[in-house]
């Protein structure tokens, strides 16, 4: 497994589990007890109120680096809204740089703490060390600042063909009990969240129908969301794990029923919004007995030493924006919700939802054996 992860992730750039999204429905986590070594982002002495925060940051030149090079993904076009509203409302400059995960990683720890430098990613930034694919001792949490959330997202899913005998992963589950010789492939990339998920749904498997069934559930290892739709359609898989927005318009009735999906799974604690998709919850999908729910959420981070004015300032910019009609429908329209999480609270909840995907992660089984 440790080979495939690294070699995907660098060159494109989990025992009970949780992870809320912090939103309604998904369980935040206990503060983590292991985390007294980690530097803190202290409260801002003389930035109190939003005209504190916009006075301080006005006319400031801010880069945002961003864990992908995609200008059309989903890292890119939170990050760019973020950064379009907190310019307009604060008079400030701030620009994204997509860079990718690996150059992110190393301009966070190493950029000087002046306010020049930001990285804003999401969930990546710690599984791609749980993974193995970003040396712990380099960029581990520990290695520089957490600062605030700013959106989070519902929709990160499995679908598989509309004519697939199962509408649901609980179905798909059963299904495979029920026909022995079938066996199924999921369509994921190498890494991170979407193979976070798989790994959650095979244990799941593994434990309510044994080892010899999920002994049948295999990988198709690949990138894109269009990669895995297309090996989909070309029959090299069953099963693709995508962000829905981007699959929605293959779920409309008069798809060609060649083309035509359905979501089977959405992994956060609640349904995407005005659609009926279900949850991994409410079908049951459980680890050791409690529910599997992971929401990807988008963080703001800074490097060591960064000015206690400077995260307040963000943290302010982070509320303001959050509560902002404008804002809210906004992200939205891009598939995502609004998430307003200062540097503190955001600090303690990452470390936690970090350190509850260990042992799924730890226990996984090799990839390598997978693609078999």
């Amino acid at each position: 497994m440790k080979k495939i992860v690294v070699v995907l992730l660098l060159a494109c750039l989990t025992l009970p589990v949780f992870a809320g999204g912090g939103s309604e429905g998904a369980s935040a986590p206990a503060p983590a007890a292991a985390a007294p070594a980690a530097p803190a982002a202290a409260a801002g002495g003389s930035i109190k109120t939003s005209a504190d925060a916009a006075a301080y940051l006005k006319g400031k030149n801010i880069r945002g680096v961003i864990g992908s090079t995609a200008v059309t993904g989903d890292t890119y076009l939170t990050a760019d809204l973020f950064a379009r509203f907190v310019s307009e409302k604060y008079g400030c400059n701030m620009k994204i740089d997509p860079i990718g995960a690996g150059r992110a990683l190393q301009e966070v720890v190493s950029a000087k703490p002046d306010g020049g430098t930001v990285m804003m990613f999401h969930d990546m930034t710690y599984l791609g060390v749980l993974f193995g694919a970003y040396d712990a001792e380099d960029y581990k949490l520990e290695k520089f600042l957490v600062g605030g959330t700013y959106a989070y997202s519902t929709a990160d899913c499995f679908a598989a063909s509309a004519n697939a005998p199962y509408k649901t992963i609980a179905e798909l589950g059963k299904w495979m009990k029920d026909n022995p010789r079938e066996i199924v492939k999921f369509a994921v990339e190498a890494g991170g969240v979407s193979q976070l998920c798989f790994n959650a749904v095979y244990e799941w498997v593994n434990q309510t129908y044994g080892k010899d069934v999920a002994a049948r559930i295999k990988v198709f290892v690949t990138g894109s969301t269009d990669a895995k739709l297309q090996a989909l359609w070309d029959g090299n898989c069953q099963v693709v794990y995508a962000v829905a927005t981007a699959l929605q318009q293959y779920t409309k009735p008069g798809v060609d029923p060649k083309l035509r999906l359905n979501i089977i799974g959405i992994s956060a604690g609640e349904r995407y919004e005005s659609e009926t998709w279900p949850t991994f919850k409410e079908q049951g999908i459980t680890l050791e007995g409690k529910p599997f729910v992971f929401s990807k959420e988008y963080y703001m981070f800074y490097p060591t030493g960064m000015p206690t004015d400077f995260i307040a300032a963000m943290d302010i910019a982070i509320a303001d924006i959050c509560k902002s009609p404008a804002y809210s429908d906004a992200v939205k329209k891009l598939g995502f919700l609004p998430q307003a999480k200062g540097s503190a609270e955001t600090k303690d909840y990452i470390y936690a939802k970090r350190d509850s995907l260990t042992g799924l992660i730890a226990n996984a089984p090799n990839f390598d054996d997978l693609t078999k």
